[in-house]
């Protein structure tokens, strides 16, 4: 059986807090943002789809194996948000005449640490430092995909991708 914990961390939220750092909470207990929040909804099932499908779930979190997730972002916006490119946008629509795209920067900056716990003691324990940033066009008629759900993919790609080189490094260290 598996268990997860997943604590989160980010600078407080609003535009007067003055982005003092919050401390490490379990993620339903953390203050956040409300594109955060969005981002970080799916969180859970990330790590999930990494786990062999033998693996039972374990909600009581006493499973034979537990996986500690330290995710520590630097921005209030969350570990993963859309950025507004203003420049960009207005120097596109002047020369188009209002019909061009919007250009946002879609960034990543954050700190992710894992730890597995089986049997009441820490076996394996990774950090992983992620800084990325990736343009993005959205046009005024695109409605289907809000562009938290293009942050949270990219949220995933960085946690998946750890994610699964922290379970191979860790089967390899039992």
């Amino acid at each position: 059986t598996f268990s997860y914990e997943i604590l989160y961390s980010q600078p407080k939220p609003g535009m007067f807090s003055g982005g003092e750092k919050m401390p490490l909470l379990p993620l339903e207990k953390s203050e956040m943002s409300i594109a955060s929040a969005a981002t970080l909804k799916n969180l859970p099932d990330y790590i999930y789809r990494q786990l062999p499908s033998s693996v039972v779930r374990d909600q009581s979190g006493n499973g034979d194996f537990k996986l500690i997730v330290e995710l520590t972002a630097y921005n209030k916006k969350g570990p993963a948000y859309p950025d507004y490119e203003y420049g960009k946008s207005f120097g596109k629509n002047l020369l188009t005449l209002g019909f061009a795209s919007s250009e946002y920067n879609i960034i990543a900056n954050f700190d992710v640490n894992y730890r597995l716990v089986g049997n009441g003691r820490e076996i394996f324990t990774k950090n992983y430092k992620v800084n990325e940033s990736v343009d993005h066009e959205r046009g005024d008629l695109e409605s289907f995909n809000t562009l938290n759900d293009y942050s949270g993919q990219l949220l995933e790609k960085h946690l998946i991708l750890p994610l699964n080189n922290f379970f191979n490094e860790a089967a390899a260290n039992m």
